[in-house]
């Protein structure tokens, strides 16, 4: 019976990358989810198709030659990836670098800091507009809200149960845009006369407690924004302990591709009738020991 099997070069190619399902069979170096064989195969394709070549010996160089080509352009892509890794973990490592700092305030996060910070201060300048404001003067929402939020957190009562005369029901605090000094300090007598405290007093309280926790957030905001700042930069090389790693394999992948190049070289040369010496220094071996 004749043998059966694929006549072009295209499906000889097909047949040879069947391997790759029997495991131990599979000559293609294609991490399986991480390369692609299409990619693979384009590489070797262009390898040899520079090459030249006559003969398998010198198929065999060549091979030889993508495939460390190949592993070398894994070597850039592992060093791209250990870089793009730190730079996804900054806030993380910075998160912990924080965990339990005194300064910091409970349940704030890293990545909230700068704008916790420029809510405390609205909610100090409402504050002090309270005390020495006029009923007529306008509030933003953010000054508005901080202020009857830390009213309502000093007399240890729940905000969401004070009414806001000339707000409407439907509308969000945040999102009313008609505040006003006289309309807190109405909201604010509310409060005080639950908490059975002076207006005054428990205004003062509150604004002497904002301003504390706006020094201590305003170091905590600006720490973390000097570390947004510099630890990506820091983080434009890997690790020492990757680095280490990375010369050291491309070194020695480096010089097994340039002996393989020698090696095709001079027989290449040799078919061609040239001479080739006996003895090839490796000088980038020497320089590394």
């Amino acid at each position: 019976m004749a043998k059966r099997g694929p006549k072009t070069e295209e499906g000889k190619s097909v047949v040879r990358l069947n391997a790759v399902q029997h495991g131990v069979l599979s000559t293609t170096p294609v991490i399986p989810d991480l390369e692609r064989e299409e990619d693979w195969e384009a590489h070797r394709a262009g390898v040899v198709a520079s090459l030249a070549l006559q003969g398998y010996l010198e198929e065999t160089l060549a091979e030889r030659i993508a495939l460390l080509l190949w592993r070398l352009r894994r070597v850039a892509r592992y060093e791209r990836d250990s870089i793009a890794s730190a730079q996804k973990w900054v806030m993380e490592d910075i998160e912990d670098r924080f965990q339990g700092a005194p300064y910091v305030p409970p349940d704030l996060q890293a990545g909230d800091a700068e704008l916790e910070m420029m809510f405390v201060r609205d909610t100090v300048r409402g504050l002090a507009l309270l005390l020495e404001g006029k009923d007529a003067d306008r509030l933003s929402a953010d000054a508005a809200c901080g202020a009857l939020e830390a009213l309502a957190k000093e007399a240890e009562l729940d905000v969401n149960e004070i009414d806001v005369a000339g707000v409407p029901d439907d509308v969000p605090w945040e999102s009313f845009s008609g505040w006003t000094v006289g309309l807190v300090r109405q909201a604010a007598q509310t409060i005080a006369a639950r908490a059975g405290k002076g207006v005054a007093d428990l205004c003062k309280a509150a604004l002497e407690k904002a301003n504390t926790d706006l020094a201590a957030i305003t170091i905590f905001a600006k720490r973390v924004a000097r570390l947004r700042e510099t630890m990506p930069r820091q983080r434009l090389l890997p690790d020492e302990d990757t680095l280490n790693k990375v010369i050291r394999y491309e070194a020695h992948l480096h010089r097994q591709l340039l002996q393989t190049m020698h090696e095709l070289e001079a027989l290449q040369a040799r078919r061609q009738g040239r001479e080739t010496p006996l003895a090839r220094v490796d000088v980038q071996g020497l320089a590394d020991q």
